[in-house]
């Protein structure tokens, strides 16, 4: 199980300036849920739990025997104390047989299913046994678990609220019910979980990690909303160059202030307030993975967020050192391979980025950022056919990623389909700091008979192309 915190990418053309981590689209429902580490889940206190109700009273009410029952019962329990669950699993369904539909053996099961990562069968076991007797702990915070570890985040609601009415404090019930509603979408829910568990142990990494994931959901959204506001662009651009600032690239950061005067980031205002809430929340999810690392900095988290800084420095050698090192203390997390695949991206390591990018979507299908890598890298190699679903499927998630319409537009274009080119180009051309898009787009529109407005775009291709030679002979000039 793994968790992803890869840095999100405001992606101009080619160039990749990162200067906000995300997740949003990068996370699967079952690794926010377990963030990395194990939830001491104690089946051995759930087994002892029901090996005393059993032995003591029937489901009538009366006196259990020793029986062939009761000694398959205690055998199971015994298994699962010693972590063997497959075979406690064998000899529940043995019992099963004897006594079909004993709630004590049908909740035993479900957490031998859930320890042995059969989730399915965790929840397909479990839920009957809380629907039929909510007054059990136990089976509601399997139901919930395993809801949650099966992407049904809406199942797993009401059994660990049920739970939490119960015993507020469960660790495992708040932190699997703060994961339901983060995927779910609920962010402010899933922040209010996350807090009452650090403040009843400030202590707990997996709590401050996910509260660290929350709040930079909510930055990411925040600027999001900050960008499309009126007045919002200048503040958009002040983020990015306190970003750049804080990266150490002062010539870019120098440049980008410029800009944000001149896009009116003035005080006052909406657009203001706004700035303020996502400069907040961006402080405070950096200061909860930070307080994550401070507690566990030898989890392959830990080398997983060192990763992510470091690339955001640029230093791109050391951000793979560590998430190699994420890779080698959990082995199969999807996050430190998608890390990998970025940077070998970054660096125009095709050959070792694709593997990488592939086997992150096999373990989470819903890594966007996997799916528009390997998208952009298919354009740059020319396999269009290859190229195009990857990024209709990356744009029905995300329909406003500029950066993706203008890799599908550079698909079509080398299709020389020009009516669907010259629609994606136009729609990236925002974001063209090299001129090319505009010079692609102006050559479709010729082919499709707009000779002016042809004419326009490869004029302002030329001015673009000026103005980029121009910054950089200021930049390098600059002492």
């Amino acid at each position: 199980m793994g968790q992803e915190t890869v840095l999100a990418s405001v992606r101009e053309g080619d160039n990749c300036r990162t200067y906000y981590r995300e997740n949003v689209e990068n996370l699967s429902l079952a690794e926010v849920a377990a963030c990395g580490a194990r939830w001491f889940l104690t089946v051995i206190r759930l087994g002892l739990l029901f090996q005393r109700v059993v032995v003591c009273l029937l489901p009538g009410g009366g006196i259990l025997q020793a029986d062939e029952y009761t000694d398959l019962f205690q055998k199971a329990a015994a298994y699962g104390s010693q972590g063997k669950y497959q075979q406690a699993i064998l000899v529940y369904q043995a019992a099963l047989k004897i006594r079909p539909g004993a709630p004590e053996a049908l909740n035993n099961l479900a957490v031998m299913y859930y320890e042995a990562h059969d989730y399915r069968k965790a929840f397909d076991t479990a839920s009957p046994i809380w629907a039929g007797h909510p007054e059990l702990k136990s089976a509601a915070l399997i139901t919930g678990m395993a809801a949650v570890q099966c992407n049904l985040p809406q199942e797993a609601i009401a059994p660990l609220e049920k739970l939490l009415d119960a015993d507020p404090l469960n660790r495992d019930g708040l932190l699997a019910l703060a994961s339901a509603y983060l995927a779910l979408k609920q962010i402010p829910k899933a922040i209010e979980i996350y807090e009452r568990e650090t403040a009843a142990s400030p202590n707990d990494s997996i709590a401050w990690y996910g509260l660290a994931i929350c709040y930079e959901r909510s930055a990411e959204q925040a600027s999001k909303t900050l960008a499309g506001m009126r007045g919002g662009s200048g503040f958009s651009k002040r983020l990015l160059a306190e970003y750049l600032q804080s990266a150490g690239d002062t010539k870019l950061a120098e440049e980008a202030f410029g800009e944000a005067q001149t896009g009116g980031a003035t005080t006052g205002g909406e657009a203001a307030r706004q700035y303020d809430i996502a400069r907040d929340l961006a402080a405070k999810s950096r200061a909860a993975f930070e307080k994550f690392v401070s507690i566990a900095p030898e989890s392959w988290q830990a080398d997983v967020f060192l990763g992510d800084v470091a690339r955001q420095h640029g230093d791109l050698a050391s951000a793979l050192a560590h998430y190699q090192k994420a890779a080698q203390k959990q082995p199969g997390n999807s996050a430190s391979l998608l890390g990998m695949g970025t940077v070998y991206w970054e660096m125009g390591n095709f050959d070792q980025a694709v593997p990488c990018l592939r086997k992150t979507l096999e373990l989470n299908p819903q890594a966007s950022q996997a799916i528009f890598e390997l998208a952009n890298i298919a354009v740059r190699r020319h396999s269009e056919q290859e190229a195009i679903p990857l990024l209709k499927e990356f744009l029905a998630a995300q329909p406003d990623a500029l950066a993706a319409h203008a890799d599908l537009g550079r698909a079509y274009f080398h299709l020389e389909q020009y009516a669907n080119a010259a629609v994606e180009l136009e729609k990236a051309a925002i974001i063209d700091e090299r001129g090319d898009i505009h010079y692609q787009l102006s050559v479709c529109l010729r082919k499709l008979g707009r000779t002016q407005e042809a004419d326009s775009a490869l004029k302002r291709s030329q001015e673009i192309r000026e103005g980029q030679l121009e910054r950089e002979r200021r930049l390098h000039t600059q002492p």
